[in-house]
């Protein structure tokens, strides 16, 4: 008969359940320093089933039956920590997977039965209906609980009963979501508008958001579907709106105090001459703004002509680095030996070399409050802690094109290397919403540098992970703020390799 042949991982674990065994009353000995291997050990299939049931959404679908197993593994958890008896935990552990396993199966059914409710309630959260539409959301969550629950207890036809005014419920939130968060502040600016009077101080502006407004509200009325057409609109009018509000305030001051004419332009033109000073050239304004304007217009037309002359730039590198690659498939197909091996490991390391001063000149590209540059294996993770969001929203602000432009740059010494995007969110709020929210922020950065670096979009993959890659505690306001963040994973094994 064969030995056995035991791994190196498995020892202390087959040891420790030895010893228990073995142990009076069953009690755990203590071997602290090797607590994680062994609960990982006790503890992986049941981490696996569960994994399943949430991504079938059978947390959902059986709430019953998830509550329960989650009471035991709950318990389970806490005998651990206590370190009791082995068969103790077990026990809990093997009742959790008979619950999941029936989670499973039901939400098999679910699926089915529940096939509309479920697009229904997914459009609700892509719309954000917790936040702007929370009690016709909540009611809907209630009610479909409840009928969760009746084909729990496989009272499909109760379950079904349900089904069309919970969707209406779902679809309810949806809409009321839908036009709060897209035309709710634009109304409110626009009452503000005409509380002071700018469609009598500046009509044009006032008609261009008030058009703006009912043609936003005219399409979402038509079609829900169309609500990035009606926010596009919608944003519009906000901005119309706003200048509105304060060219009738300055106009109103203007008028009150004729004086700060002169202080209104001068303000201006030090603006301007700030602008000016910063792309390189001397302003006058003797003959009003317009030639100093006309200025930094020919100049921003000169930069622009410069980016085009680093892409082509980047072409070139791109076309050098194929040509390296070349060259190592040639080192491949040389004749084996001692000489070719020792060509490779060298050329190899030269391109190991290479990496590394890359990834140093990248480090120091960035400071501490913009960002941390990782390695993890063969991959670069830049770590944008210095962008935010706007809370519920994936706008990038212009305050933050800066740091972008200088993720362009370290972007461009690795003209080959994929991308991912990954987004981030804490755990405050659903969970699929959060990942839905961390896609749309990660796909926002991605269009960024695809409109500004000119890069083929097949490089960059946009990635959202929600709250399920926390980096920090959720339990605090510093670790939920670490933990909203978008990473981007810079691949350098093609490079490489």
């Amino acid at each position: 008969m064969s030995p056995i042949a035991i791994k190196p991982g498995w020892l202390i674990p087959i040891v420790a359940v030895a010893l228990a065994t073995l142990a009076p009353d069953g009690l755990m000995p203590v071997l602290a320093q090797d607590d994680s291997s062994l609960k990982a050990s006790l503890f992986a299939e049941t981490d696996k089933l569960l994994t399943n049931v949430q991504a079938e959404q059978a947390n959902l679908l059986a709430p019953e039956n998830f509550k329960k197993a989650m009471g035991s593994y709950g318990r389970a958890l806490k005998d651990f920590q206590k370190k009791k008896g082995i068969n103790q935990i077990e026990k809990s552990l093997a009742e959790v997977r008979n619950r999941l396993r029936k989670c499973l199966e039901t939400a098999r059914i679910g699926h089915v039965t529940f096939e509309t409710t479920l697009k229904a309630r997914e459009d609700a959260l892509k719309a954000n209906a917790p936040e702007y539409s929370r009690e016709a959301y909540n009611r809907a969550e209630a009610e479909f609980t409840a009928a969760a629950k009746k084909l729990e207890r496989n009272d499909i036809r109760g379950a079904k009963s349900k089904i069309i005014e919970i969707d209406g419920l779902y679809r309810q939130a949806e809409l009321q979501a839908i036009k709060i968060s897209i035309i709710g502040q634009v109304r409110n600016l626009m009452r503000e508008a005409k509380n002071v009077k700018a469609d009598e101080a500046t009509p044009i502006s006032y008609a261009n958001a008030l058009r703006l407004l009912n043609e936003a509200e005219a399409i979402l009325n038509s079609n829900r579907r169309s609500a990035s057409n009606a926010k596009e609109k919608a944003e519009k009018a906000e901005l119309e709106a706003r200048h509105a509000i304060y060219l009738t305030r300055e106009i109103r001051r203007l008028r009150k105090n004729p004086r700060d004419w002169e202080n209104y332009i001068l303000d201006r033109e030090v603006l301007i001459e700030e602008i000016a000073r910063e792309l390189g050239f001397e302003t006058h304004f003797d003959s009003g703004p317009d030639k100093p304007l006309r200025n930094i217009l020919n100049i921003s037309k000169a930069l622009q002509t410069e980016k085009r002359e680093l892409l082509q730039e980047v072409t070139e590198k791109n076309q050098e680095i194929d040509k390296l690659q070349a060259e190592l498939k040639q080192y491949h197909e040389k004749e084996r030996g001692l000489q070719a091996e020792l060509e490779e490991k060298q050329y190899r390391l030269e391109i190991k070399r290479k990496h590394e001063e890359l990834i140093h000149s990248v480090e120091q590209m960035f400071t501490n409050s913009q960002a941390v540059v990782l390695r993890k294996g063969d991959d670069i993770i830049v770590r944008l802690i210095g962008l935010t969001f706007p809370s519920g929203k994936s706008t990038i602000k212009p305050d933050f094109f800066g740091l972008l432009a200088t993720v362009q740059r370290a972007l461009r010494k690795f003209p080959s290397s994929p991308l991912t995007i990954e987004g981030h969110t804490d755990a405050i709020g659903d969970d699929r919403y959060n990942e839905n929210l961390s896609y749309e922020r990660a796909i926002a950065v991605k269009k960024y540098l695809l409109a500004n670096m000119g890069l083929d979009d097949s490089r960059i993959t946009s990635l959202g992970y929600g709250e399920s890659r926390p980096i920090a505690s959720n339990e605090t306001d510093m670790g939920r703020a670490q933990n909203r963040r978008i990473d981007i994973v810079i691949s350098l094994n093609q490079q490489t390799l």
